[in-house]
């Protein structure tokens, strides 16, 4: 059978394909490798410099703040040295046996004191014979003194090295004629000394002197430097400076690990050729873009299906909400991180202003003995001494306080012990600058139940919020602590807390008050306080218990304050007060039974102050009712609108230099003739002040300041690793329609006939609500939108609101 014939073999040549894949793999490393390096450069080489610049700074900063204390005490000591009249008439008519007397003593009794010299108005000349001899540097010294100029300590070149002269006139009262002058030389030692209890490993530390136009020289020095970027700063009080240069242990604890950076550029490229082969299949492409399409439609259509609010925000309160410059990343990140597994229990209790958790499971004695040596070392290194420690009537307070003493001594730093007391009290200690400090540590949990407890802490002067608490984690973390020897003392503060009042607050007529202390800390102070004012009181609660056995000692919940409400009736009392556990809050009572919410205080406050000073500063916080925006307008002062936290409150008080601040839980801060901490007691004092001046019954004067209708706190428990969550979750996708956010605590929405809110709680596991209306109508509208929002990101949360 014959052969089929073959088929003819085609022989047309396919046109070659353009590696497309080849050339775009290409481009993608280039462009990684071309991305890695900029980012490196930005995102690790350049975050790496800006963050030892900020260690280093912080380190100049400590040890400028120190040697300015040091300088201080000399001029302290040397001018208290110089006050004796019969030592000023000593010089003056240069009675030598009795000046032999008295430099000997000086010698003896200050340290690092070499020589004293004494001269007559007038008679000092340049003599070389004398030890240590005069020289024109002396003579200006001297001529200082007897002008009455600042004392200012001079380090001055001898032969045999360097030494410290100052010098006053005599009698050291500016108010008198100097009549003679006292020339002081010091050793370097106590210099010395002072550099070498800096932490000298992080780097080197030399204290520089400039005298007029002379050049910049040298005194001393201390550790080593491996850095060619130095930080200058002034030391106060005098003619030195500090030059910090870090070493290589401050540039390794700045360092940045680089590894999770290049991990990501790995992974850029490796989505970067994933995208390259994609890109080749077109059917892929339309497939992804149809996708999205269908989605935008969904999208689209669902918003179609809500129901609109009136959304429209008053002009005039978009600027003192400040909504018009609202942004997303105005979410606070920093009020509660979540905890990184190994130190979850740890960190947990590390909250947004202070640190508080349950006792024996978040928080036991030898923590706070680890907490007691952070505070002691971060008191010490910002230039103080000692620290004052109170603590409320907790049935745990007294045995972790023990234990914080423990860990403060330990450090080296000493301790001003003033037993049980109210908040309020241990930062009018700290502001009066009690035994020399302006730092200290309460044990308290504030409002929170019987089982909780917990430390609100001062250092310098400042309330440590948010990063000082981050602060103190990391330092317990790294064990970063000094050790030495120190002593404890007890100090009694009350009777000069209640003498401090009593001298600024005048009743000008009789008031009935009943004070519920709800057995918290303010159970024997406040009675006394109020009686030495002139009230008759009428105590209820006023025993201290640990155990809180009548009701939470939590003023802003309507439930704990029903028996004040009953007492006030039955007594025929003016107003009743209550307090909370450690008596930074107040809430009051009226005859007629009604609650007077803080931040409806807030305004009568508000009006007083704002009134008598315009253009003053106030704030309030995000829970607070937007009617005070109005009001505080209207007297001319200025409204604005913060973040809740007694901490955060207290440090916007100082930034604005604001004259009044209050939130919703009660915190009032009052800084017009007070010092500007939150303190339920003086409130309430010149709440009564203002009471007695106008003749008014507490009914008809909160009448001129009537409110919408509002919830009160809504508290929504939840977990506390899942509500900083759900907040952001909600800012990012919730539908609140054309209301305006405000981020820069929870999530506020202004709408132009109410507001709703719903923030993270810094004290508890759970979400705060609050919710204000023109009406009632809308007042329900407002909560029916929040809670589908909050559904719409948490599905399982149970909202019964």
């Amino acid at each position: 059978m014959p052969a089929e014939p073959k088929a003819k073999k085609n022989t047309t040549k396919q046109p070659k394909q353009p590696p497309y894949f080849l050339i775009l793999a290409l481009l993608s490393i280039l462009l990684s490798v071309g991305v890695g390096w900029i980012g490196f450069q930005t995102m690790v080489v350049a975050q790496e410099q800006a963050q030892l610049e900020s260690l280093a700074q912080l380190e100049a900063d400590k040890r400028a703040n120190v040697l300015g204390q040091w300088v201080k005490t000399l001029q302290e000591d040397v001018a208290r040295l110089g006050e004796r009249e019969a030592l000023a008439v000593a010089v003056a008519y240069s009675e030598e046996n009795v000046l032999a007397d008295y430099r000997r003593t000086l010698v003896r009794n200050m340290k690092d004191l070499q020589a004293v010299q004494f001269f007559p108005r007038g008679s000092a000349s340049l003599n070389g014979d004398l030890d240590p001899p005069i020289n024109f540097i002396q003579m200006d010294l001297i001529y200082k003194a007897e002008a009455r100029e600042d004392m200012v300590p001079e380090a001055v070149k001898f032969a045999d090295g360097w030494r410290i002269q100052l010098a006053t006139g005599l009698p050291t009262d500016r108010e008198q004629a100097a009549i003679g002058s006292m020339l002081l030389t010091l050793s370097l030692d106590g210099l010395r000394r002072t550099l070498s209890s800096f932490n000298n490993d992080l780097g080197q530390t030399s204290i520089q002197q400039k005298v007029g136009r002379s050049p910049v020289t040298l005194i001393a020095s201390a550790g080593n430097a491996d850095s060619d970027k130095h930080f200058d700063l002034a030391v106060d009080g005098s003619y030195w400076s500090v030059r910090f240069t870090p070493s290589y242990m401050l540039m390794q604890q700045a360092a940045i690990n680089p590894i999770p950076f290049w991990a990501g550029c790995l992974v850029l490229l490796a989505m970067l050729l994933v995208a390259s082969a994609f890109a080749a299949r077109k059917i892929a492409a339309r497939t992804a873009l149809q996708k999205v399409t269908k989605a935008r439609e969904r999208a689209m259509m669902g918003s179609k299906d809500k129901k609109d609010i009136d959304v429209n925000v008053k002009e005039e309160d978009k600027s003192l909400l400040g909504l018009n410059e609202n942004k997303l990343a105005d979410v606070v990140e920093s009020s509660e991180p979540a905890p990184s597994a190994e130190n979850a229990a740890l960190r947990k209790i590390f909250r947004a202003y202070d640190i508080r958790g349950i006792v024996g499971e978040q928080l036991t004695p030898a923590f706070a003995e680890t907490l007691g040596r952070a505070l002691g070392t971060e008191a010490l290194e910002q230039g103080e001494s000692a620290l004052l420690v109170g603590r409320d009537g907790r049935v745990h307070s007294e045995e972790l306080c023990n234990n914080l003493i423990t860990g403060i001594l330990s450090t080296g730093c000493n301790v001003l012990n003033l037993g049980l007391i109210p908040s309020p009290v241990l930062y009018y200690a700290c502001a009066e600058g009690t035994g020399g400090t302006r730092s200290g540590v309460i044990v308290t949990a504030s409002h929170n139940t019987g089982e909780y407890n917990g430390f609100k802490i001062v250092i310098n002067g400042n309330t440590l919020a948010e990063e000082g608490i981050s602060a103190i984690y990391t330092r317990i973390q790294r064990a970063q602590f000094r050790s030495g020897d120190a002593a404890e003392q007890a100090q009694e503060i009350i009777p000069a807390y209640i003498d401090r009042i009593f001298s600024d607050v005048a009743l000008a007529g009789d008031v009935k008050i009943v004070i519920d202390a709800g057995n918290g800390a303010t159970s024997e102070i406040a009675p006394q306080l109020f009686e030495e004012l002139g009230c008759e009181v009428e105590p209820l609660f006023c025993e201290i218990d640990g155990r809180f056995p009548n009701h939470q000692p939590d003023p802003s919940r309507a439930e704990n304050l029903q028996t004040l409400i009953a007492k006030v009736k039955a007594s025929g009392a003016d107003l009743g007060v209550a307090f909370d556990g450690d008596g930074d809050r107040l809430t009051v009572v009226t005859p007629k039974g009604e609650i007077i919410w803080p931040d409806r205080l807030l305004m009568l406050f508000a009006k007083d102050i704002v009134s008598r000073n315009p253009g003053a500063d106030v704030l309030f916080d995000v829970k607070s009712t937007r009617q005070l925006n109005s009001l505080i307008t209207s007297y001319g002062g200025r409204p604005i609108l913060w973040k809740t936290g007694h901490s955060n409150m207290k440090q916007k008080m100082i930034e604005t230099g604001a004259l009044l601040g209050g939130e919703l839980s009660g915190h009032i801060f009052i800084k017009d003739r007070w010092y500007g901490f939150d303190d339920g007691m003086y409130a309430c004092a010149r709440l009564l002040e203002i009471m007695t001046l106008r003749d008014q019954d507490i009914d008809s004067i909160f009448d001129a300041f009537p409110m919408h209708p509002a919830t009160p706190e809504i508290l929504i428990p939840i977990a506390e690793s899942k509500k900083f969550e759900l907040v952001k979750a909600l800012i990012a996708q919730g539908k609140f329609q054309s209301g305006k956010l405000t981020t820069i605590d929870g999530v506020r929405v202004d709408f132009a006939k109410g507001w709703g809110l719903v923030r993270a709680s810094n004290t508890t596991a759970a979400l705060t609500l609050r919710f204000e209306a023109e009406t009632e109508e809308t007042l329900e509208q407002l909560k029916a939108l929040f809670k589908r929002e909050i559904k719409r990101v948490a599905p399982d949360l149970p909202l019964d609101f």
